[in-house]
């Protein structure tokens, strides 16, 4: 029984491109920030795309969520990265920031109307709507990021020197399956990652299964950081298109 081989040029595309994307999921996931996988260059910049009505708290002026890719205890993340808030302030204005605060590092919450500020839960330093210290002891503000807003309902986010940096290759499957294809990637600690799939940039992003072996069952879907480089299989999908390995983020 012959093989559908899977000829590299058709996986070129799976490595051309970086970016990020976030998307609704069921329970209390909220979407996934991804990074594309890359032969050419390591991603400096990821894309947060949201949709604004996904987010009730931001459909109006000085609305405010804080979302992060894992818990926090004792006001830190578990996991490498800290959440980040997203204010919403008039005319259409909105403000992406890391919650970590400038103090002490404490995880600072979402942006309060009644206070006209986020109070650090830790020492009571106080930052105004765009991350402005107004109070100390911190004495400088958030990090923030770029900003875009279509006027609708579309936010895009840039984060800097991102780094899910993803390599892929073509594998032997073993004797009865064809070839697969390879993610390897840094798999972080107190994070959960999955693989999506698009046949092409206008399409949205599938979840798809992946196997922890090249010869192993395709039945996983989501993947538990380890601090280590991890590996995952998929089948192909399809004639062309573009894999992605997701980090998940949810309110936080």
């Amino acid at each position: 029984m012959s093989k559908d081989p899977i000829h590299r040029r058709e996986f070129i595309k799976v490595l051309a491109l970086t970016t990020a994307y976030s998307r609704l999921r069921d329970g209390d996931w909220f979407g996934t920030v991804l990074a594309e996988v890359s032969a050419q260059a390591r991603p400096t910049v990821g894309i947060l795309r949201l949709n604004i009505d996904d987010f009730p708290a931001l459909r109006n002026d000085f609305g405010s969520v804080r979302i992060g890719t894992s818990r926090l205890a004792a006001n830190v993340p578990a996991g490498l990265f800290y959440p980040m808030l997203i204010n919403r302030a008039p005319g259409g204005q909105f403000y992406a920031l890391n919650s970590e605060c400038t103090h002490a590092g404490c995880a600072v919450p979402v942006f309060s109307r009644a206070s006209n500020s986020s109070t650090c839960p830790c020492h009571g330093s106080r930052f105004a709507i765009d991350g402005r210290a107004i109070t100390g002891p911190a004495s400088f503000p958030l990090q923030s990021y770029k900003t875009s807003f279509d006027g609708a309902n579309r936010l895009a986010i840039e984060i800097p020197d991102w780094p899910h940096e993803i390599a892929g290759s073509i594998v032997n499957g073993g004797a009865a399956l064809p070839p697969r294809l390879q993610l390897k990637f840094l798999a972080f600690a107190n994070l959960e990652f999955e693989v999506l799939f698009r046949a092409s940039l206008s399409e949205p992003w599938k979840q798809v299964p992946f196997a922890l072996t090249p010869d192993g069952a395709a039945s996983q879907t989501v993947f538990p950081g380890i601090d280590d480089f991890a590996n995952l299989y998929v089948d192909r999908t399809g004639g062309a298109g573009f894999y992605a390995v997701a980090i998940r983020i949810r309110p936080v």
